[in-house]
């Protein structure tokens, strides 16, 4: 006799699905790291211009309207139209006065889920853990 029988060909198709069942996770997890990673870095990015631009200014920049998503007015207005940030997975705000400000990006499926940096360089997630 010669070929596979039917349980063979099934503990395979079972292998692999459990193979690819772990893969899909860990690949969620990294893919949910790197969008996380790209939110810090866009606030890291404020701090920078923030602070180049009240060196110039005598002033932080502070867009006009409450928070909400402030992404483009921010690319715009603080760094003069360079589409730096990117509101894909993460809308972008700036909130505070001219001498200190708090700029958070907020997930946008999720918005209890957020990073925050100060004008102090302070950097503090939703739980108030450090990133």
């Amino acid at each position: 006799m010669k070929g596979f029988s039917l349980l063979e060909l099934l503990v395979v198709v079972a292998i692999i699905g459990i193979i690819s069942a772990v893969g899909i996770v860990s690949y969620n997890g990294y893919i949910a790291n790197v969008k996380n990673k790209q939110a810090q870095t866009g606030l890291q990015s404020i701090y920078l211009e923030q602070e180049e631009y009240k060196s110039i200014n005598k002033q932080y920049y502070r867009p006009s309207g409450g928070c909400g998503d402030q992404t483009d007015t921010i690319n715009n207005g603080l760094f003069g139209g360079k589409v730096t940030l990117d509101n894909t997975d993460f809308r972008f705000c700036i909130t505070g006065n001219q001498s200190s400000y708090s700029a958070r990006a907020t997930n946008k499926i999720n918005s209890s889920y957020w990073f925050q940096i100060t004008n102090n360089n302070q950097k503090r997630d939703q739980n108030n853990n450090k990133w």
